[in-house]
């Protein structure tokens, strides 16, 4: 029934990912794998070439650094789209609008994010479980995070990822996401238990804002997108991943173009928050904010 589809660079993890889907996936199954180590591919090339071969009528798109809980939640997530012909993709974290600032899937605000995984990092775990509280088990969204979506290979065959445009390993996710939320619904389910084990909590250098700004322009007559017509507060936004961005492995040339592409040097209320942006990482801020946090804890 699911063919699960992943670009891998980490044996090991994948043989960790491997073992907990057999006990807990519940339905059949087969992997589907590139070993994408020094072969130069970028992953929307991968998915897309080991999607042809794929041979069940799901296909989950999987990073190989998760692990899974609880029991047969690939027939509850194949039940999602029996329920409803018209669902094209489901995934465990997005976002029911998608703003035109320079930005991941990730808006900051409980009205917008909707997620339902586990995050560990070296020492540190957490439940990122943000739903409305109700009896849904799905809920719709525009946008999805790459660590796990789940579609139909009919819609797969109709979209594809875009292998032209993106040649690396960013916003493939979101551009699929969006590409099918045009012409199909988009939901996030709380159905599978999911842990995302992870070094660093994501990747968000340099090559991560040059592929964001690649893509913000390129999508710039379609967005901002939502469901219903909802509102967008794009400052807001921006706001967020000033803040989000000011630790990262970002050239100042590049943190420069972020706040010149958003006009930010015309409005005075962010200027406290685009000096943080420019100067916290080069001047090692983050060690004395740790370092006055834990005095304050222990006073």
């Amino acid at each position: 029934m699911i063919s699960l589809i992943v670009c891998s660079v980490r044996p090991e993890l994948l043989e960790r990912a491997k073992r907990s889907v057999e006990s807990s996936i519940g339905v059949a199954h087969e992997w589907v794998v590139a070993d994408n180590r020094n072969t130069g591919k970028g992953i929307c090339q991968v998915y897309n070439e080991l999607a042809e071969k794929a041979r069940f009528p799901f296909l989950i798109f999987l990073h190989e650094d998760v692990t899974f809980e609880g029991s047969d939640w690939g027939d509850r997530l194949i039940d999602h789209f029996m329920t409803d012909p018209k669902l094209g993709l489901v995934g465990l974290a997005g976002s029911n609008v998608k703003s035109s600032s320079i930005s991941g899937w990730y808006t900051g605000d409980p009205q917008h994010d909707r997620f339902y995984l586990n995050h560990q990092l070296p020492g540190y775990a957490e439940s990122l479980h943000q739903v409305p509280s109700t009896s849904m088990d799905l809920f719709p969204v525009v946008c999805l995070d790459g660590v796990f979506l789940c579609c139909r290979r009919t819609v797969w065959e109709s979209i594809r990822f875009d292998e032209q445009n993106l040649r690396g390993f960013h916003f493939y996710d979101l551009d699929f996401s969006l590409r099918v939320a045009r012409k199909f619904r988009v939901g996030m389910t709380t159905r599978v238990a999911l842990t995302h084990h992870t070094e660093a909590g994501g990747d968000y250098g340099t090559r991560w804002l040059q592929e964001a700004m690649d893509f913000h322009h390129r999508w710039s007559d379609r967005l901002p997108m939502s469901l219903d017509q909802q509102s967008i507060d794009e400052s807001s936004i921006q706001r967020i991943w000033l803040d989000r961005l000011k630790d990262q492995r970002i050239s100042i040339l590049d943190r420069i173009q972020w706040i010149s592409r958003h006009q930010l040097w015309m409005r005075p209320a962010f200027y406290y928050a685009i000096l943080k942006f420019l100067i916290y990482r080069p001047l090692r801020l983050r060690h004395l904010h740790r370092y006055l946090r834990n005095r304050k804890h222990d006073h």
